[in-house]
């Protein structure tokens, strides 16, 4: 069954590759041994058509390779193409990384990841968020011992953000204690802006919240940066990534495809073609990057069980 699955799988790739066809990037004339880049739809075609295509012209041509472009719906389809050699490249979510990771034996490997602008809790341009411990500033609860007993607002139990980052990491912080365990209520709110304003009106002590979040909700005006405490933050958490297969594609183009993107900041059209994209750059990722969110999905998995 899995290898029926596996052939429906590839087939649905290769059809989406025929149905986007159109979307080819052309580089060098004379180059034999184009590369196939892979994402997920996530918006209209045309949309993103138009975002990543001139993108990968550029990319091309600063590689001396033609790379097709193709798009999918799934990314079970992305992954069997990589294994399969008909996928040289391909933008993975987190979690269907670590995934492709495991499957190919670590021949899927990251090399850049989209980064966000800078923020409020993040001088430096980042392709992650992190997970926050709030209090209320003049509500008593300063610091994390301040907090034992006390309530706690979390985001949803199928949340990985606002739910599993917490109960994977944030143990290690209070001697190996569960969430559970250390306080002394905790409430699912629905979604991180509804966490953080449990806190601000003091229906929480605290709350675990993802800073690109409450960013959002700063900026709307509920509340400022100064009326909460800062009291843990998680380590990065790594978003999508732009991955290739080492045994399809070699250490030397690998490390030219990493420059072409790291470098795009570096030219008036690559700046231009960020802008499309609705990233600040895209910045040098290795897969250790990876090893909190493989932490998360370990809690996940042992949860489920």
């Amino acid at each position: 069954m899995r290898t029926k699955r596996a052939r429906k799988s590839l087939l649905g790739v290769l059809g989406a590759f025929l149905l986007f066809a159109g979307l080819n990037v052309h580089a060098a004339e004379g180059d034999k041994k184009p590369l196939t880049f892979a994402l997920i739809q996530t918006e209209e075609m045309s949309l993103l058509g138009k975002r990543w295509e001139a993108t990968l012209k550029y990319i091309g041509k600063q590689v001396g390779t033609e790379i097709n472009f193709y798009v999918t719906t799934s990314y079970a389809a992305v992954v069997e193409g990589m294994l399969g050699g008909f996928v040289h490249v391909a933008k993975l979510g987190p979690a269907i990384y670590i995934v492709a990771r495991e499957k190919s034996q670590g021949a899927i490997v990251p090399i850049v990841s989209g980064a966000r602008p800078p923020t409020l809790f993040s001088p430096e341009p980042c392709a992650c968020y992190r997970g926050r411990l709030i209090t209320k500033k003049g509500a008593g609860f300063d610091t994390i011992a301040s907090l034992k007993g006390r309530s706690l607002a979390l985001v949803d139990p199928g949340s990985t953000s606002g739910n599993a980052l917490a109960r994977a990491l944030f143990p290690a912080v209070v001697g190996g204690r569960s969430l559970d365990d250390y306080f002394g209520r905790i409430f699912y709110s629905g979604s991180h802006a509804a966490s953080a304003m449990a806190v601000f009106t003091g229906k929480a002590a605290a709350a675990f919240i993802s800073d690109s979040v409450l960013e959002r909700v700063i900026a709307q005006g509920k509340m400022g940066k100064d009326d909460l405490n800062y009291l843990w933050e998680s380590p990065a958490i790594p978003i999508d990534a732009i991955t290739v297969n080492s045994k399809t594609v070699s250490p030397e183009m690998t490390k030219k495809l990493q420059d072409a993107f790291h470098g795009m900041t570096k030219t008036e059209e690559g700046q231009a073609l960020l802008k499309e994209t609705r990233y600040w750059e895209f910045s040098i990722t290795r897969d250790s990057d990876y090893d909190a969110m493989r932490k998360i999905l370990d809690f996940e998995k042992r949860t489920k069980k």
